[in-house]
């Protein structure tokens, strides 16, 4: 029976959810995870270090506010990634995705789901790969990026809410590897911004990176349900949506599937 290690961090303003998996957790494994979430949490904080439009020496702070150059920001690598996937990630929704907030740069939207992915890649996805632990995760505020060893029979088992009942369940997904990113306009999602009126509450989408499913999520979140439909299709997307009007219409590999009330 595997058994699980659970730590909390809080950073962005959210929690940040890691856990190991394995047979046991003896002192001197304990002893090296504790390390590795160390680790992790000061990877997260110098990602909003840099990123947060709230702290006014961030890069972004730096970028918007204080007319600083364009250039010696771009100085930072990790910078110079963000802002240009950003941007691309503007170019391929057509501007479902848009990383400028009230005329102001704020790569927020993205900057979540990329550190999430990073993190697991840069410190748990090792673990997994030389066998310390069976699988690994790092959930922020329900975006997650999973891992699992390939020869184990484990699955990460993801439960997708409603909004407007958290009790309920509208989705299930067993999952190895990969990523899961839900996007609404409840609770936190407030921010989300569209020209033209929101008629989905919230997408979930699933795939293999967090960076990229996170912006799909959130782009189809303001997109109309033509363009959706055709995002869907496209790019073989598998997930599920829930409407105003309380329609679920789940899609799998790029077909819609069903279609129903929650």
């Amino acid at each position: 029976m595997v058994k699980y290690k659970t730590y909390v961090l809080k950073r962005m303003n959210m929690p940040f959810t890691i856990s190991f998996v394995r047979d046991n957790f003896d002192e001197i494994i304990i002893e090296a995870l504790n390390q590795v979430v160390n680790n992790i949490d000061k990877y997260l904080k110098s990602v909003e270090e840099k990123f947060s439009p709230f702290l006014p020496d961030s890069l972004v702070s730096r970028h918007t506010d204080l007319g600083e150059k364009f250039q010696d920001i771009f100085f930072d690598l990790e910078y110079q990634e963000v802002y240009s996937r950003s941007i691309l990630a503007k170019r391929d929704t057509n501007g479902l995705f848009d990383p400028f907030f009230e005329g102001k740069y704020n790569p927020t939207g993205f900057v979540k789901g990329w550190a999430i992915e990073n993190a697991f890649m840069k410190y748990i996805k090792p673990l997994i790969d030389n066998n310390i632990i069976e699988a690994g995760v790092i959930n922020g505020a329900g975006d997650m990026q999973v891992g699992t060893k390939q020869d184990s029979s484990f699955s990460w088992k993801i439960g997708i809410e409603n909004p407007e009942n958290p009790e309920k369940i509208i989705a299930k997904y067993s999952i190895k590897n990969g990523a899961v990113a839900t996007s609404g306009i409840s609770k936190k999602g407030q921010h989300i911004k569209s020209d033209n009126e929101i008629k989905h509450v919230q997408v979930t989408v699933v795939g293999t990176y967090l960076s990229d499913v996170d912006i799909l999520a959130t782009a189809g979140v303001v997109a109309s349900e033509n363009i959706w439909s055709e995002i869907v299709k496209n790019k073989q997307l598998t997930g599920i949506l829930l409407t105003k009007e309380g329609i679920k219409r789940v899609f799998e590999e790029g077909k819609i599937t069903d279609v129903k009330r929650t």
